[in-house]
């Protein structure tokens, strides 16, 4: 249930907080005094789009927020998505010259979130809803909201639907001539082997690289391991490296018979000396293996060069490469086997093209129950709604062809007058009639809706008299089930109201604003005797104001 909607900076509203109650909820004012408006606010909460003309003179940034009681469904779909949920639901939506804010209970989301959160919490009805009801393929949705089944049915057959125009688009690559077949073979064929004639098991990218470096650079290795044996073993001074080292050792053994702490010392000229005869003895034997090896150089080239013409053509990895040779062998074995690959694709779309058969005919059942038990419902609101003459048949046939919806195409046949035939309700439904037709539908899919509120603007489009008394009376039945907020012109209607605002304009000097007011007993007189007899007000229309508040 809708508790309380704030506007700020909106067009010509300045500020405006608004509490909502249970029951009905009546908004009334003159032509032009914002109730457009108002109800604007509320579908921009639904992801309606927002303009920037929108954004009032009175500040920098509009602000729209709607407090909402929660529920189960709702609080359930908010919290999966990791938002908190206490006892309300606040939808918030902040528009400035340059940006936008989108929030549920105070958390940020993008607009088919919270599109999807206030179609769960309200439902608006206007010119827009009218226009649903005229379009016959809104017609199966209708229907289908009378049985959760449907909704089973309908995805499996959309499953169904996706996976044969896969089918089909796999089989359509598979038509190509007998000439084109063995090109591609040729092709394939060859691609293969001249990926699996390099070696990708001995090929280690680093270890041959740190090889060739080696090869190319033997001269270099050799001079440079000759100096360092040379300077550790000769010496053009002297005494060589090991010498000095020798000579340190033996010192220092000598003198740490007169002084202790010396023998520290001693032990890591021991520690040198054994590090640079290790280091010698290594290197002339790492020298031992240097020897220019020019035709294991051009292996190695070959073996580059190789891979590069692979990376060129297929992959830039190793990885990429073998991937790629997966593909072609797969795409060759359906080559090779195409006509049994064929013969499988025909196989599984038949088989999903039959289960969809079956799926439609369990669908067709359903909509024949629920249209059967529809029909009289609605014929019986609409009987109510001082349509006595009413003719109403929903038709349901088979179409050529399965969509996601099923294969039935339905339609709404009605004819208003005795004698008349029927037909589609697009074609011969006045503007007042369109509206009892879909408060009629309303009042039967209310039970079924876990819709807490239902917002009507022009519902009593091309009504008046008697009917508007009886539009009103069911907008109240309604209200029993759920909260309603009606725009209403009629004080037939307006004269139901639980609860009764005003909206009107105020002009000063420097602004013209929408302002709202909650009525109280004698303001509501007031206003239902100026929907009787326009902007002055007569002692017969408050009086006829009273009659009609005290019927109710």
């Amino acid at each position: 249930m809708l508790i309380n909607l704030f506007v700020k900076n909106f067009a010509i509203i300045k500020e405006l907080n608004i509490n909502f109650y249970k029951g009905l909820n009546i908004l009334s004012g003159e032509t032009g005094s914002g109730k457009s408006l108002l109800l604007k606010t509320l579908s921009i909460l639904k992801g309606e789009r927002f303009s920037k003309d929108f954004i009032g003179n009175f500040s920098d940034k509009t602000i729209i927020e709607a407090v909402f009681s929660s529920n189960s469904n709702v609080k359930n779909v908010l919290e999966e998505n990791g938002i908190e949920v206490d006892e309300n639901i606040i939808l918030t939506r902040i528009f400035t010259h340059n940006s936008s804010i989108t929030k549920i209970n105070g958390r940020a989301c993008n607009i088919k979130f919270m599109n999807q959160i206030s179609s769960m919490l309200y439902d608006i009805h206007g010119q827009h809803s009218q226009l649903i009801v005229l379009n016959k393929s809104n017609y199966i949705s209708i229907i289908d909201k009378f049985n959760n089944k449907t909704k089973e049915y309908k995805n499996n057959i959309s499953k169904n639907i996706k996976l044969i125009n896969d089918l089909i688009i796999q089989k359509d690559d598979l038509n190509i001539s007998d000439d084109e077949l063995e090109r591609e073979k040729d092709l394939l064929n060859y691609q293969i082997n001249e990926i699996e004639s390099f070696n990708f098991d001995d090929y280690d990218e680093e270890a041959l690289n740190n090889e060739y470096k080696k090869l190319s650079n033997q001269s270099e290795l050799i001079v440079g391991t000759n100096s360092i044996i040379n300077a550790i073993n000769e010496s053009n001074r002297s005494l060589s490296l090991k010498d000095m080292i020798n000579i340190i050792y033996d010192k220092l053994q000598d003198l740490e018979n007169y002084d202790n702490h010396l023998k520290d010392y001693s032990s890591d000229a021991l520690n040198i000396k054994e590090l640079i005869y290790d280091l010698s003895n290594n290197i002339e034997n790492y020298s031992y293996t240097l020897e220019m090896d020019d035709e294991r150089i051009q292996v190695i080239e070959d073996i580059f060069s190789s891979f590069h013409v692979l990376k060129l053509k297929y992959g830039k990895t190793s990885e990429e490469i073998l991937e790629y040779l997966a593909q072609i062998k797969k795409k060759y074995d359906n080559l090779v086997n195409i006509d049994k690959i064929k013969k499988s694709l025909e196989d599984q779309i038949l088989k999903l093209t039959n289960e969809n058969v079956i799926i439609s005919d369990k669908l067709t059942k359903i909509r024949k129950e629920i249209i059967k038990d529809l029909e009289k419902k609605i014929i019986l609101e609409l009987h109510e709604m001082n349509m006595q003459n009413i003719q109403f048949e929903i038709s349901i046939k088979k179409k050529d062809k399965i969509n996601k919806e099923g294969q039935d195409d339905i339609d709404f046949l009605i004819s208003t007058n005795k004698g008349q035939e029927l037909k589609s309700l697009s074609l011969v439904s006045s503007g007042g009639e369109i509206s009892r037709f879909m408060l009629a539908l309303k009042a039967v899919f209310v039970t079924n809706d876990e819709i807490d509120t239902i917002i009507f603007d022009e519902i009593d489009t091309g009504i008046s008299g008697k009917t508007a008394d009886i539009v009103g009376n069911k907008l109240k039945k309604i209200s029993d089930e759920c909260q309603l907020l009606v725009i209403s012109h009629l004080a037939q209607i307006a004269s139901k109201a639980d609860n009764h605002y005003l909206l009107f304009k105020e002009t000063s000097e420097n602004a013209t604003m929408t302002n709202l007011i909650h009525l109280n007993e004698e303001e509501q007189i007031r206003e239902i005797a100026r929907l009787i007899s326009g902007s002055d007000i007569t002692d017969n229309s408050l009086q006829a104001a009273k009659e009609l508040l005290k019927e109710e």
